[in-house]
């Protein structure tokens, strides 16, 4: 896992240097993966499916290696990819952590899990006819109203042992406090695992394929 991590960070290194001309296909466009990335738009596109449409959600998207029984959508692309993608984006790699989340995030835990930082980000599903932010198909129980609109964190996930986290885990957007996760859900109600489910009312059915588009919010660096 080492030795593959940082054959794609070297990779994402290269791609950004002035003699590796890499968004060859069109003008700052490149496809990684199945990942379209978009330098001038500043966003990565890829593919995911709708994966529940009731319960109690703890992410928004995971890895269909991951904890598909408590995400609203599932994905076969691998947060490693997404992370390169990132990276050509000008996103900051992954720092290293002295410890890891445990493997089931309870109450207990997320009272205690700080506060995660990153770039700014924004997050929205398409599939045919529609567009929308990713946070309007979330419920918040507590408020008794979708979840409030608003850009996400780009953390990175962390380096623990010399493993990638997030393909550990297959954790790419967490919708409580999971350092190990790509992205987090940066909202008041991210200590709480029992107040996030899906919006079934405007989902499309289960199985549903749409496009997970992360855009670099205009406050996030050039």
């Amino acid at each position: 896992m080492r030795a593959r991590l940082c054959k794609l960070l070297s990779l994402a290194a290269l791609c950004c240097s002035a003699t590796a001309p890499l968004y060859g296909q069109a003008a700052g466009a490149l496809d990684y993966r199945g990942i379209k990335i978009d330098k001038d738009k500043r966003t990565a596109t890829f593919p995911a499916e709708i994966n529940m449409n009731a319960e109690n959600l703890e992410y928004l998207i995971v890895a269909d290696t991951g904890k598909t029984h408590e995400s609203l959508l599932s994905t076969k692309i691998q947060p490693y990819d997404i992370q390169v993608a990132m990276l050509l984006l000008g996103i900051q790699p992954a720092g290293k952590s002295d410890s890891q989340p445990p493997g089931q995030l309870n109450r207990e835990y997320l009272k205690t899990a700080p506060e995660l930082k990153g770039a700014r980000i924004n997050l929205f599903l398409a599939w045919p006819g529609h567009r929308v932010r990713a946070e309007n198909l979330v419920w918040n129980t507590d408020q008794n109203a979708p979840m409030t609109e608003g850009p996400w964190t780009y953390n990175g996930s962390e380096l623990y042992d010399g493993k990638f986290l997030a393909q550990i885990d297959g954790s790419i957007t967490a919708l409580v406090r999971d350092s190990g996760a790509l992205m987090n859900n940066p909202r008041p109600g991210n200590d709480d695992d029992q107040i996030w489910q899906p919006y079934a009312k405007v989902m499309p059915p289960v199985g549903t394929t749409v496009d997970v588009i992360i855009e670099l919010d205009d406050n996030s660096a050039k």
